[in-house]
């Protein structure tokens, strides 16, 4: 009976050591939303709908998705602000979350019926257990029910016109909801009035607007040599030729200088494979909170261990009165190391408060040799207790 008692207390001590002794997963992924359906989709038709990977672990991811089932092949993947280039990776920083957009198009031979495929991201953890590298993966299941009739109906949510200045344009800001089945490109028309007389016009007929998204739809007028005034612009809103909203608003024109010039920026985000050689993507929100649309620009400074190594500017964007929109640059970096970015936003001639971001870049990916895997904690323990109970085995038999 003692020899039972010492082996179950021997058994015990060594599998809560090898419980101890197994390393903990630090990392993980997550995908949002689990599931996506597509109701009404039509044979020929293109859709888009957004995703959103997590990454609550402690340190940044690259993650490669890609996409299987039936429908798999209708799918490519896209970052969020590049519906141009499809992806099949990106990088997630630490504690943070990145978006994209996953693009399906309705191949026009398709039987009406439901579809499915899935949306896969997975990366493989910089951890080792048991001498393997862990695979960490989330799927999202996307349904596509294709019929054979197409919807085209939209709304129109707001339509907001600020106060500018002379020489500066006039910005007319229309927001279109995509309430249809199929992309859409709504067209808008403004008049510009004076004292109840025609002055000027202004239209746009380009922003395509996916279905179940919402889209600022920006027209400007120029009013470079109009005299400051009160103004009226009426706006109307077709889809199709069909008109969906019309609006007359007043606005004022001022001299040139005389409404103030303001703005702020939030905190740089980065996105792209943390590797040398590969372009990442540098992004900020800003925030117009001055009393006139502005045209701003992302500006920054990189160093690596506080050496200066380049300067780089994104694209100018206009952003109205009140509202806000993502500034972004690219940065292609050639060693691996420490950097520092110094960043603000250039508006009108002025500028917002200097902030910075660090972030580290890793060397060229290295094909993985293979090694020989050492003894994993269930191996130790299964063998400890099989050596434990041959010692106690032949202890016990010896006194009987």
């Amino acid at each position: 009976m003692k020899g039972l008692c010492k082996l179950s207390v021997l058994l015990v001590v060594v599998t809560l050591l090898a419980m101890i002794c197994q390393p903990a997963m630090a990392s993980g992924i997550g995908i949002g939303p689990n599931e996506i359906t597509i109701d009404q989709a039509t044979r020929g038709g293109t859709y888009d709908r957004t995703l959103t990977l997590f990454n609550p672990g402690n340190n940044g991811v690259n993650v490669n998705i890609r996409t299987d089932g039936v429908a798999g092949d209708w799918i490519n993947l896209y970052r969020f602000d590049d519906r141009h280039n499809p992806i099949t990776e990106m990088y997630i920083p630490a504690k943070s979350n990145s978006q994209l957009v996953f693009r399906a198009i309705v191949p026009s031979d398709t039987p009406t019926g439901t579809y499915q495929a899935r949306v896969i991201a997975e990366t493989r953890s910089e951890e080792i257990i048991g001498g393997v590298g862990t695979v960490l993966r989330a799927r999202s299941t996307v349904t596509i029910h294709v019929t054979g009739s197409e919807i085209v109906s939209g709304t129109v949510e707001t339509i907001t016109i600020g106060n500018t200045e002379t020489g500066v344009p006039l910005v007319i800001n229309t927001r279109f909801r995509n309430t249809g089945n199929v992309i859409v490109t709504p067209e808008v028309h403004s008049t510009i009035k004076k004292d109840g007389n025609v002055i000027g016009e202004a239209k746009s007929s380009e922003k395509q607007v996916i279905p179940d998204t919402s889209e600022a739809i920006m027209v400007e007028w120029d009013t470079e040599g109009i005299e400051p005034g009160t103004y009226t612009a009426s706006v109307v809103a077709y889809l199709r030729g069909q008109t969906i909203a019309s609006q007359e608003i007043g606005f004022e024109i001022f001299p040139y200088g005389q409404l103030s010039r303001d703005g702020k920026i939030d905190e740089l985000k980065y996105e792209g494979m943390m590797r040398v050689g590969t372009p990442i993507k540098l992004s900020s929100i800003f925030t117009n909170t001055g009393r006139i649309s502005t045209r701003a620009v992302l500006n920054a400074e990189i160093y690596r261990n506080g050496n200066f190594v380049n300067v780089i500017s994104g694209d100018t964007v206009l952003v109205p009165v009140g509202t806000h929109a993502e500034l972004f640059s690219y940065v292609t970096l050639d060693e691996p190391g420490e950097y520092q970015i110094k960043y603000w936003a250039l508006y009108e001639g002025q500028r917002t408060e200097t902030q910075e971001r660090s972030l580290t870049v890793s060397g060229a990916e290295q094909q993985t040799q293979s090694q020989s895997s050492p003894l994993s904690p269930i191996s130790v323990i299964v063998a400890s207790m099989m050596l434990v109970l041959f010692a106690t085995g032949g202890r016990l038999k010896r006194r009987d």
